[in-house]
């Protein structure tokens, strides 16, 4: 509760406290409508909290508008009034978990020129303005569920790239976790008094009357503001925060340093776990606070408190207004990959919500085409020369389109520092994991201008494509449309087609090539009635998805509330550090950005990736899959160590295991992915004689809990990051390794350049001459809707650049003149200008016979020599080997497997291999 509160809140009945007026009550008001905000000013809606007491549940506000001004270096807020005055506003920003508001069922009252309107919030919005406004004054707010017009989806995209200046300038920034409970009252309670007086910090971690207390501590840490991914950005960018739980609330530094407390004493000691175990009703689960150091909270302070450095003058910072204040240290990619365990609730917040804190990466709003600013101009312009490469924020785009964006974001900035890791971000989960028909991009109902998408007529001279991405972009005409509907069927004319070759093939015509021929004509053949739609692609293969992240918060036997636990290993890539990798499988091979592809084919229903490799080995051998961790004894059988099967007693001596098994089942890496240590060995031996086996597996997490001995601990966690929801595979060259539970035999084992583990592909269907002929056709209209929206950007730029005053074109000109001194002053970048050379160098695919394809594939042979060439040379071979291959590629396609650990192969020896072994470089197609 608030400082200027006349009594105190917790006298009077929570039920009373939390009472809130219904949305239905009074319909003699109208419900609350937006006005436009220009999109080429930085304006915002704020509202004026009026004041009230917690016994009255009608909440009765403000809105008005602001907008961000710049003085000198920093950026004011001011109102918006009719005559030319600059008021400088001060304000507050509101942290919450957000809820369904377009369905609340409460109202706050809105006060908009003179009339009064009531606005849907949820029962958690209602409680937190309830909660924060003053009883005698008035209280400034900002709360993007109220202040924004989420049913615009270009008004969301512009106040998102607005969430830095917004947060950043706010006077506080609220948080509000929920409403009290006994537990949250303890847990406050326990901070303030106790965790912060270091003093006898020792004290309340062996003393069993303090168990209850970090219980309740743990409880809420797990509340759900802490898993919603916008407050890492929130709390980031605030200059001070509060946290607010009901009528308490503690400043967010001491919550921050106790949570920093409780994860260091648990991961270095263990020794919170051991108070637990010493109480009569908490004790009987021996896992409390495993992974701890997982938990939303604990990601939370650890974030926050690495974003950013601060910079002050005169400590060795030159004095230039150049000079940022503070800089973001972490890279885009680093946060969206390191924070999944942050949930959102639109998809495209799993990106958006982190852009404005990265160091490589700022916000910029896809303005329309005929309404520019001077910032975003320069922005588009100098991108390339720019630290923080601008990254547009499109809620109209599809979500494939999204999680695209941002992969080919990844892979470009990385290509820049380490271009032999550049594809890792295929290996690390991220996605949500989304489905078509589960969130519509675009509702043309809700548009504010009301634009109708045009659909397509029976026998119209023109095919009409409307873009989500750009909504001021006109539709496209593609003239001859008969050659669209030739090569893109409907699903009743290729029957049509399919019964008619059928007829063809009955007559049996003696000549075979004549045959062939009519049966190609007339598979072209097909009515011109209809236009294919444009479907609703879903997420590649190549997009690693959410759920393949190591943890999550879900409920666990034996508990009454949920907690932090592992679902699936940790992946072999590691996390993005700067010049560190985890393995070199790909050796010094890099990213060819050339080459490197994506093809959006959305009336062929998918979404192509196209990257340079070479294929090493398959899986011969799959055994069963690691559950929760457990060494299945069927694994001991692959690795050929059958002597452990047959211990009757645990003095029996099953040997020392093999190098490769026990090295496979770690990875090969110890703590801190370094290479692991020799007493690992030891451990395995230890573990399998102890785990267990006689019950088919090896218990894991019986033995950390159970077993005290450290070290055996240790050895059994490092594996359970490793092996959990794993499969053991043994390959044809009969290597052991690691790969996902989905993998089976026949599946290829591959390097791709830029990747610095193996990953697994699995081969589609092969691709008949007419599947491709339709791909490329497909290509090009797609090549042919860029270049068009091209021109309108560039046509809208010139329209807007002469409409400037005299005055404003100088400014302009010289703000670029400033600009292109910085450009040719800085380091100059090779491989920009390598990638825009690049655009004019296309490849078109060659033909390949199709007969001689399906005999190679029968025989799952991947390369033979060609029997009428006479030259032994290996030179020779090895050119006609990478002819055939560059014939083969573009008729196969591939689905993306993950990450595999194959024992030997994770230094660059597969490289190795194929110099010797003379094996052409492959173009892989992944969808």
């Amino acid at each position: 509760m608030t400082e200027e509160a006349s009594h105190d809140a917790r006298n009077l009945p929570q039920e009373i406290r939390s009472k809130l007026l219904r949305f239905d009550g009074d319909h003699a008001i109208h419900e609350f409508k937006y006005d436009d905000l220009p999109a080429d000013k930085k304006q915002i809606r704020l509202l004026r909290l009026l004041p009230g007491v917690l016994d009255n549940p009608q909440i009765d506000c403000e809105m008005f508008e602001a907008e961000f001004i710049q003085f000198k270096e920093k950026h004011k807020l001011v109102k918006v009034t009719k005559k030319d005055t600059r008021e400088i506003i001060h304000y507050e920003a509101l942290s919450w978990r957000w809820g369904d508001e377009t369905a609340g069922p409460y109202a706050v009252m809105i006060l908009k020129n003179g009339a009064l309107y009531k606005k849907k919030v949820s029962e958690t919005l209602g409680l937190a303005l309830k909660y924060l406004r003053y009883e005698r004054r008035e209280r400034i707010i900002w709360i993007d569920a109220l202040c924004i017009n989420q049913n615009d989806h270009e008004e969301r995209s512009s106040q998102v790239s607005m969430m830095s200046l917004l947060y950043s300038g706010a006077d506080q920034v609220c948080v509000w976790i929920g409403n009290d409970d006994e537990e949250s009252k303890t847990a406050i309670e326990f901070i303030t008094n106790e965790i912060n007086e270091l003093k006898n910090f020792d004290r309340l971690c062996t003393d069993k009357q303090h168990a209850t207390k970090w219980r309740a501590l743990l409880g809420l840490m797990q509340r759900a503001w802490f898993s919603r991914r916008w407050v890492v950005q929130e709390i980031a960018l605030a200059p001070k925060a509060t946290v607010y739980c009901g009528p308490d609330r503690i400043p967010w530094r001491e919550l921050a340093i106790a949570v920093e407390l409780f994860v260091e004493v648990e991961t270095a000691t263990h020794r919170l776990s051991e108070l637990m175990k010493k109480d009569d009703k908490l004790g009987l689960i021996p896992n409390w606070f495993e992974h701890i150091s997982e938990l939303g909270a604990s990601l939370l302070v650890n974030a926050t408190a690495r974003i950013f450095r601060e910079y002050r003058k005169g400590y060795g910072v030159p004095s230039t207004r150049h000079v940022q204040p503070r800089r973001s240290l972490l890279s885009l990619e680093y946060l969206v990959t390191s924070l999944s365990i942050f949930d959102c609730g639109r998809p495209h917040d799993s990106v958006y919500a982190l852009v404005a804190i990265a160091r490589d990466a700022a916000p910029f709003p896809p303005t329309s085409i005929t309404e520019r600013t001077k910032e975003a101009l320069i922005a588009e312009v100098f991108s390339s020369e720019l630290e923080q490469k601008p990254y547009p924020l499109d809620y109209n785009l599809p979500y494939a389109d999204v999680c695209k964006d941002f992969t080919l974001f990844c892979i470009q900035r990385c290509a820049d520092t380490d271009p032999v890791q550049a594809l890792d971000i295929l290996c690390r989960p991220w996605a949500k994991d989304w489905r078509p028909g589960e969130f519509i991009p675009h509702d043309p109902k809700t548009d504010r201008k009301k634009e109708k998408l045009i659909e397509p007529q029976a026998n119209s001279h023109s095919l009409n494509i409307a873009y989500w991405g750009d909504k001021a972009t006109p539709k496209y005409h593609v003239a001859s449309t008969s050659t669209v509907r030739k090569w893109f069927p409907t699903m009743e004319e290729q029957v049509s087609a399919k019964q008619k070759a059928d007829s063809a093939k009955v007559q049996r015509e003696p000549d075979r090539s004549r045959r062939q021929g009519n049966k190609r004509r007339k598979l072209h053949h097909v009515s011109e009635d209809t236009v294919p739609e444009i479907r609703e692609l879903g997420l590649p293969s190549w997009v690693a998805r959410i759920n393949g992240a190591p943890f999550d918060i879900f409920p666990h036997p034996g508990m009454d509330m949920v907690k932090m636990g592992r679902k699936n290993a940790d992946p072999l890539v590691g996390i993005p550090q700067d010049g560190h990798r985890n393995y070199s499988a790909g050796q010094s091979n890099e990213v060819d950005l050339k080459s490197l592809k994506f093809r959006r084919r959305a009336r062929l229903g998918h979404y192509s990736l196209y990257v340079n490799g070479f294929r090493f080995d398959r899986v011969k051998e799959v055994a069963q899959v690691s559950q929760a961790g457990q060494i299945p004894a069927s694994w001991l059988d692959l690795a050929g160590w059958e002597s452990a099967r047959r211990q009757r007693s645990i003095d029996d001596d099953p040997g020392d295991p093999p190098d490769e098994f026990w090295r496979t089942l770690v990875a090969d890496r110890g703590r801190h992915d370094r290479n692991p240590p020799y007493y690992y060995a030891r451990a395995c031996k230890e573990t399998i004689m102890k785990g267990g086996l006689r019950s088919n597996a090896v218990d894991t997490t019986a033995l950390i809990y159970n077993e005290r001995n450290s070290i055996i601990a240790e050895f059994c966690r490092r594996v359970q990051a490793v092996i959990w929801n794993r499969a053991l595979i043994r390959t044809e060259k009969g290597i052991l390794g690691l790969a996902s539970e989905n993998v089976k035999k026949g599946d290829l084992i591959c390097i791709i350049y830029g990747c610095t583990v193996p990953i697994i592909l699995r081969k589609g269907g092969l691709k008949t001459v007419r599947e491709r002929e339709m791909e490329i056709v497909e290509d090009r209209v797609e090549a042919m809707h860029r270049v068009m929206r091209r021109c309108e950007k560039f046509r809208a730029r010139k329209a807007h650049y002469l409409r400037k005053t005299e005055e404003e074109k100088q400014q302009i000109a010289k703000a670029l003149e400033q600009h292109k001194e910085d450009a040719i002053n800085a380091e100059p970048n090779h491989h920009f200008a390598s990638r825009r050379k690049s655009w004019y160098n296309k490849r078109r695919a060659h033909s390949a016979d199709r007969g001689e394809e399906e005999e190679v594939e029968e025989r799952g042979e991947d390369y033979s020599p060609c029997s009428h060439d006479n030259s032994s040379s290996p030179v020779n071979k090895k050119k006609s080997r990478q002819g055939k291959a560059n014939q083969r590629d573009p008729f196969r396609h591939y689905e993306f497997l993950g990450q595999a650990y194959i024992h030997g192969m994770m230094d660059g020896e597969a490289v190795r291999q194929k110099f010797y072994a003379n094996k052409p470089d492959h173009v892989f197609e992944i969808r």
